[in-house]
């Protein structure tokens, strides 16, 4: 499963991914950033995947192709964006072409973790089940 956030006004340019990038979810990623301005020149958060196959590798190197930058700070995710090629950009130079500052990223993500504490807003209790 793949959670894609899309670009907001605030953070025009900066999608957020969380989860596995396989198969059909690559290529939904592709879509998606075909139909907001071809991917290029935008920020790709790869702070929350956790896994990515052969068709998400290739999915990341036609974005990279393209002028794409990624943000992650993993071992995982400096691993993939070396072994691929793809320019990595840390949270603090994440600045979007309409000029938001990375506080205001910063923010975008607090916002997305707020409350329960999970990204996707749910409570669990204590058998770990999200109601």
């Amino acid at each position: 499963m793949l959670r894609i956030t899309l670009p907001t006004e605030n953070q025009s340019g900066l999608f957020i991914l969380e989860g596995r990038l396989t198969g059909l979810w690559a290529k939904e990623l592709l879509r998606v950033a075909r139909a907001i301005d071809q991917g290029c020149r935008n920020i790709f958060d790869l702070q929350e995947v956790f896994f990515v196959d052969s068709e998400g590798e290739a999915a990341l190197r036609w974005l990279g192709g393209r002028g794409a930058r990624f943000i992650t700070d993993s071992a995982y995710g400096k691993d993939l964006c070396n072994r691929l090629k793809l320019r990595r950009v840390g949270p603090s130079e994440a600045y979007d072409p309409t000029g938001n500052s990375p506080e205001a990223y910063g923010k975008l993500r607090h916002c997305r973790t707020r409350g329960s504490g999970r990204p996707d807003g749910l409570a669990a209790d204590q058998s770990g089940y999200a109601h």
